[in-house]
């Protein structure tokens, strides 16, 4: 069976998914992926793949959009066939991806800033996130100070071309 997940806005299709209990096989770009779940708690997955390691997804925000987070990587993903706005993506939007803290402002109202470049620190689920600028352009706004707790999906900061 072939799914379609949308992945920090670009479409990933998989071929072979499977759910069966606590695993996941598919192929991807024509490897096998298997996943076992070990172990959850409140916050973590333990998964094996060969090899454990933990992974962190949040519960769907409004949009139906879910945080992952492994490794020190994170992605936004969504169900299949629906498109992520361009603004609330992690990789370059200024929408807070899940409740969380300000941990730390990296750009002042008025700097200068280049697509991509963070502006702010989230911390979220015990993991410091990126808010990076999705455009060139000036830090118009910063709309929260560090340690204010944020909702998810509320605007965090704007840019202005």
């Amino acid at each position: 069976m072939e799914k379609i997940f949308i992945i920090n806005g670009q479409e990933v299709k998989v071929q072979d998914f499977s759910h069966k209990g606590d695993s996941v096989s598919f192929i991807l770009n024509g490897k096998k992926h298997f996943y076992m779940l070990i172990s959850k708690d409140q916050e973590f997955l333990i998964l094996d793949n060969g090899g454990r390691f933990r992974a962190a997804v949040s519960s769907p925000n409004r949009d139906g959009d879910s945080m992952i987070f492994s490794n020190g990587r994170e992605a936004l993903g969504s169900a299949q066939g629906k498109k992520i706005k361009k603004s609330g993506a992690v990789s370059g939007g200024l929408k807070s991806p899940m409740p969380g803290k300000i941990f730390k402002i990296l750009k002042d109202v008025g700097s200068q800033v280049k697509k991509g470049e963070p502006i702010l620190i989230l911390e979220a689920m015990k993991m410091e996130h990126s808010i990076r600028s999705d455009k060139d352009g000036i830090v118009k706004k910063i709309n929260f100070k560090v340690g204010e707790l944020v909702q998810g999906g509320v605007t965090l900061a704007e840019v202005q071309e």
